[in-house]
């Protein structure tokens, strides 16, 4: 089970990185200053027909911020497009996505060695991973729909920590709540798409009369052990968000107007 922790704002906690003292949280979305559709700690404005307010938002990362005794301008939010694209960010990206404008292109995946820079990744659905080195002191912060895990973007997000000195083998891996594989139902093409990479993948699907339910937390684990991670040293939540209503916002629950969770780790 997974640290529960409740202070006006309800967030879990890996207990692998709990243990290495890691400053991480996975923000439900209960707490926050947002309402209606976005109702709680919510850290998108929406993609549907109605849109949370810019100040809500920012006001919702301030909260979380302040569970690390840091502020808004103090995160680094990816600009997620469902790529595999995983960059470096230092002192010269605080605040951007937040007080700052986004990035201008798409990145699901961040990594830093940089001290109390806050990154952040969002999901209602897709997959949060939270890497950390605790040789090197590195950390990354990875979104993957189905597009970026099959892309490899578990993977990559290894091999850049590796550009800072890191070993796969040191590296510890926390894979937050998602779309269950109870819940997440696919077409072939996408069993076909991980199929290219590797027929193993095929182990991740469930066949469900002509269609599949894909358990992506089983393929980035996947990735991530092919990637020299350690499988001791992934740690998968298991909560669906689909299911927990009262817990997780959730696309295939409520469509386009809902809001978003987001992941944060800092070094």
């Amino acid at each position: 089970m997974w640290n529960r922790h409740q202070n006006g704002e309800v967030w879990y906690t890996s207990p692998l990185l709990d243990s290495a003292g890691v400053r991480h949280l996975f923000a439900t979305r209960i707490g926050g200053v947002s309402e209606g559709c976005f109702g709680g700690w919510n850290f998108a404005a929406g993609v549907g027909n109605v849109t949370d307010s810019e100040q809500n938002v920012l006001a919702n990362y301030e909260i979380a911020a302040d569970k690390f005794g840091l502020h808004a301008s103090d995160v680094c939010r990816s600009y997620q497009a469902h790529t595999d694209f995983v960059m470096t960010v230092d002192d010269t990206h605080r605040g951007v996505g937040t007080v700052l404008p986004k990035f201008p292109f798409g990145v699901d995946g961040l990594v830093s060695a940089t001290e109390n820079l806050l990154l952040s990744v969002r999901s209602a659905d897709c997959v949060p991973i939270l890497l950390y080195d605790p040789v090197q002191k590195v950390c990354s912060a990875v979104h993957a729909g189905w597009r970026g895990t099959v892309g490899g973007i578990a993977a990559n997000a290894v091999l850049e920590m590796q550009k800072h000195g890191c070993k796969a083998a040191d590296i510890l891996a926390a894979i937050g709540p998602c779309i269950g594989v109870c819940c997440y139902e696919v077409g072939t093409e996408v069993y076909d798409a991980f199929l290219q990479v590797d027929a193993c993948f095929a182990s991740c699907f469930v066949p469900h009369g002509d269609r599949y339910l894909l358990d992506l937390t089983r393929a980035n684990t996947l990735f991530l052990t092919r990637a020299g991670v350690a499988e001791h040293h992934i740690d998968a939540c298991g909560m669906c968000t689909r299911c927990d209503e009262t817990e997780w916002f959730s696309h295939r629950r409520m469509g386009a107007n809902r809001g978003t969770m987001s992941a944060f780790i800092t070094v």
